[in-house]
């Protein structure tokens, strides 16, 4: 088992026990890279790659801290450590990041470069020069305390339902029962307790968003979310295409979404579908594909093995390496990531595990993640390595859709594995009406100077719109809270939409997957490698498919799922 176990890879620049927790030594060390000699094409690439890898420490050094912080929300010294190395460390490395970008983009030497990946280099740094502030340095620091908040605040929440303490996570268990008494009154529940702390999460997000609106007046924008757009590298699409997607979701997929309730609606025979009707089984069957989190890996690995034997093994090396933590509990920060660990070539999954069919989705989904990490961790050049949501969800997705054939691991009976599949492939478009509610409701928060109240009505009319059949009514002032059930919105703002174009990028994928298998993993596995060494669109075609969003495009799409789900009802 000793092979099976991920070691941290060899230095080739720093000293073994070379650290950036000494703020003196890492100030040193990037001293010394501002005055790295840089005469020609040969010493700036060893400049590049002696870069990336004090940044590969920085950032494994950084994930470790907040892979802490979040599984232990309980735990107030793993939040004072992330805060008090972000304020001191992160800071100090966002301030010579940019005097290093801008030495290396000044530099007569970089002409010499003739490679694409290079042109395209030149766009990520200049755009990041363009855009950088050092007064807004201190506005990100105290951003990232405020917005830890959110996660402590959520990781206590907890709900008595029916004399056992849940979890907020765990009460989507009941929002399976066959009962409509019992869903109804958990999903009750559960969104009372989150009422009575969104006092406090308005409070946090009032904070965040003064603090953003700085970060744009600033940088010489005249609202956040136009900033956001420019310093996520958005190169590839503007706010306007970002905008015809909500309409073309909504002409498109919303439709198809009604079809697919009002048949749900029909088979449990009720006169409406209300919130809690939809994710119950219409058979009154609840998935139930693991016992316990042993198992639960164990079939991943199994699934993950049958598209390709790497991807298996991956997940196994995570597992024996202890770089999992996936089980829901309370203290632990909601939601589900992937954090790259560069110096062990490697990452760490996190997520809060209850027991469902999600849940077999968010792992598989977040082993996409993982795959992308193994397979850029050759990447010298750290921005090659840095690439941007569009492409790390895709990565993500692309794996939930090919591993749809595989869930027999977990479903033994055909029904099972029928409704698991079915769940999978319809959940690919099920999702897309929140996916625009959530960057469309930032879109109007950080473009108005709406109150508190006007961003709730916001919020309540922009649902209804896409309710896609279900039934809101009398329901309005849960409905106006439930955005704040979204961490991205308070933690990682704007950054939702790309699940979106990457979500019909897999669906695009699974379609080619189906044509020829082999064809479409090699794609992929080159598509992974690449990193962030060409522009998006680029980056899709390389793994077979188009950067594409059109009301046409989508409807094709629309109609591959239709005739899908057709094979499976």
């Amino acid at each position: 088992m000793e092979d099976l176990v991920i070691k941290r890879r060899p230095r080739k620049y720093y000293r073994e026990d070379f650290t950036v927790e000494n703020k003196e030594n890492f100030e040193r060390a990037l001293r010394d890279l501002l005055n790295e000699p840089t005469n020609n094409k040969d010493e700036l690439l060893c400049f590049l790659e002696k870069w990336g890898e004090l940044s590969d420490i920085l950032e494994e050094t950084y994930a470790w801290k907040y892979i802490n912080m979040t599984r232990f929300m309980d735990k107030k010294e793993y939040q004072d450590d992330f805060n008090k190395f972000y304020s001191e460390v992160v800071s100090l490395a966002m301030q010579y990041d940019f005097m290093l970008k801008k030495k290396y983009y000044d530099l007569p030497a970089r002409h010499e470069f003739t490679e694409p990946e290079f042109k395209h280099l030149d766009t990520i740094i200049s755009n990041a020069i363009e855009i950088f502030r050092e007064e807004n340095i201190p506005l990100f620091v105290k951003e990232h305390e405020i917005s830890n908040k959110y996660g402590e605040i959520i990781a206590k929440l907890t709900v008595n339902f029916r004399g056992e303490e849940k979890t907020f996570s765990q009460m989507n268990v009941f929002l399976k029962d066959p009962d409509r008494g019992i869903r109804e009154e958990a999903w009750q529940k559960k969104y009372e307790a989150l009422s009575k702390v969104s006092t406090d999460l308005a409070k946090i997000f009032d904070q965040l968003k003064e603090i953003r609106v700085k970060q744009a007046k600033n940088a010489g924008f005249e609202n956040y979310r136009d900033y956001k757009h420019i310093e996520k590298g958005r190169f590839s699409y503007t706010v306007q295409d970002v905008l015809n997607f909500h309409d073309v979701v909504k002409n498109t997929v919303v439709p198809f979404l009604k079809e697919r309730n009002e048949i749900k609606r029909q088979k449990l025979g009720l006169d409406s579908l209300r919130p809690w009707d939809t994710s119950v089984d219409v058979d009154n069957r609840i998935l139930k594909p693991f016992n316990t989190i042993e198992e639960f890996v164990d079939k991943a690995i199994k699934v993950l093995g049958h598209v390709d034997d790497e991807f298996g093994i991956n997940l196994l090396k995570m597992k024996t390496s202890d770089f999992l933590d996936l089980e829901n509990r309370i203290g632990k920060a909601p939601g589900g990531y992937n954090m790259g660990l560069p110096e062990h070539g490697s990452s760490f999954i996190f997520m809060n595990a209850v027991g469902l069919n999600s849940d077999v989705r968010t792992l598989l989904h977040e082993s996409g993640h993982s795959l992308h990490s193994k397979y850029t961790s050759n990447i010298l050049i750290h921005p090659f390595k840095d690439y941007p949501m569009e492409v790390a969800e895709l990565a993500s997705m692309s794996m939930e859709m090919f591993t749809v054939d595989y869930l027999y691991e977990y479903y033994d009976k055909p029904e099972d594995l029928k409704k698991a599949k079915r769940e999978q492939i319809e959940g690919a478009l099920a999702f897309l009406p929140w996916c625009i509610a959530v960057d469309s409701f930032q879109h109007y928060i950080y473009t108005s100077d709406a109150d508190e109240n006007k961003r709730e009505e916001y919020f309540e009319n922009l649902m209804k719109d896409l309710a896609s059949g279900v039934d809101w009514s009398g329901l309005e002032e849960r409905l106006r809270i439930l955005w704040m059930q979204q961490l991205h919105i308070f933690e990682v703002p704007f950054y939702y939409i790309e699940y979106g174009f990457a979500q019909l990028g897999a669906l695009a994928m699974y379609k080619n997957y189906k044509e020829n298998r082999e064809k479409t993993i090699k794609n992929y596995k080159e598509f992974l490698s690449l990193g962030y060494k060409k522009p998006v669109p680029e980056l899709y075609k390389v793994a077979g498919i188009e950067f594409k969003f059109s009301e046409d495009y989508v409807k094709d799409l629309v109609d591959f799922v239709r005739d899908e789900l057709k094979l499976l009802d």
